[in-house]
Order: structure tokens, then C-alpha cells, then sequence
């Protein structure tokens, strides 16, 4: 089984969450390049307060993740849905929305109009190590380093981090930073039984 995180793994969240914050702070653009933290912390421009108010706002706004841009290309898709027609891939998530609308199902939508026809979402409130184990997830991908250290530190998941600004100084022995997504099919290959990919 393979566990994908969603946001920052293979859908844009941060593009247009940025574009919030930057009207919420109204200093100017917040490059990407500028984030030390997956938490947004420590930030020369960004308050704790202005993060937290734009991460309620999107919370109450379907709309924000419906409109959420792919990090895949087609060809990409088409490979992860291979993988969904056997039974072997899960999305497993942090996203929380509002009480008024329903977060799984927009959430599946999205991924159905990128071809994932039935996909397997999991809305996780904790630690993302018990579900992984639950699920038998033998590779986990998660932009978040905190959650990729809970399930390297508690479960006997192959681990793997796409690289980006917020996470460039976190460093594991049981995390592999990854710089494109093909590297994720590299590893489905030698962690499960399921043949030669299309290449990309």
C-alpha cells in the first residue's frame, strides 16, 4: 500500500494560500524561497495571527480546495490511478474544513476530476503513524516534516519528503527528500510487488 499526503504532495496549497496571507499582512509578496517552517513561524513578515486567521478562512471556503491547482502531470495521474484500481493507494490528510460543508467530499471530487475514480481518503486528526500502520502503507510521501518523523519514528514505512523551502532544514535517517515526483514511482517499484510503471 502507498499512503500520499495531498496538500504540498500532489495538489498546490501553498500558491494560493500565500496570496491570502499576502493580502491579509499587505507588505508585498511572500515568496515561497522565504518560508523556514512548515508551520510558517519565524517569519520576517508572517505573525502567528495572520496564519491562523487565513487557515480558519479556508477552512470555512469549499471553494479554496476545489480550485486547488495539480502538482501532476497527466501521465503522473494515470499511474497513481493504476495503483488505486489495485487497492494499493490511500491519501491520508490533515485537512480539516468547516462543520457546513463536507471536506471528504470535496476532497474526493478533486481527485476524481484528476482520475482517480475511487479514491481513498482518509481525514486524519492526529498523528498520521496510526493510520499509516492501520493501513499497511509500506511507503508514505508527506511534505510535512513533523508528520514524516512520526512515521518514520513508529511505523516500518519507507518515507519519503518532496523538497520545499519550509522543510529544506529537516533532516531524518529514516526520510529520503525527493526533488521530483517520478521518484516516487522509483520507490513503488522496489517497495511493492506491482511491475514496471509507464514511464514518464
Amino acid at each position: 500500500m502507498v499512503g500520499l499526503d495531498i496538500d504540498g504532495v500532489v495538489a498546490d496549497f501553498l500558491s494560493p494560500f500565500l496570496l491570502r496571507l499576502e493580502k491579509r499582512v499587505g507588505k508585498g509578496p511572500i515568496p515561497a524561497e522565504s518560508l523556514r517552517s512548515v508551520r510558517l513561524s519565524a517569519h520576517p513578515v508572517l505573525t502567528e495571527e495572520a496564519v491562523r486567521d487565513c487557515s480558519d478562512a479556508v477552512r470555512q471556503d469549499p471553494g479554496f480546495w476545489d480550485g486547488l491547482d495539480s502538482l501532476l502531470s497527466g501521465e503522473q495521474w494515470s499511474r497513481l490511478e493504476e495503483l488505486s484500481q489495485r487497492g494499493l493507494l490511500s491519501f491520508i490528510t490533515h485537512r480539516t474544513g468547516h462543520e457546513s460543508w463536507d471536506i471528504h467530499a470535496v476532497t474526493s471530487e478533486w481527485f476524481r476530476r484528476h482520475g482517480i475514480t475511487n479514491p481513498d481518503v482518509h481525514l486524519v486528526e492526529k498523528e498520521k503513524s496510526a493510520v499509516v500502520d492501520k493501513l499497511g502503507v509500506v511507503l508514505f510521501v508527506d511534505d510535512n516534516y513533523e508528520n514524516c518523523q512520526d512515521v518514520a519514528e513508529h511505523t516500518n514505512a519507507r518515507v519519503l519528503m518532496p523538497h520545499h523551502p519550509y522543510n529544506r532544514s529537516f533532516s531524518h535517517p529514516g526520510v529520503m527528500r525527493i526533488m521530483h515526483f517520478n521518484q516516487v514511482f522509483t520507490e513503488i517499484e522496489r517497495c511493492l510487488d506491482v511491475g514496471a510503471p509507464t514511464s514518464v
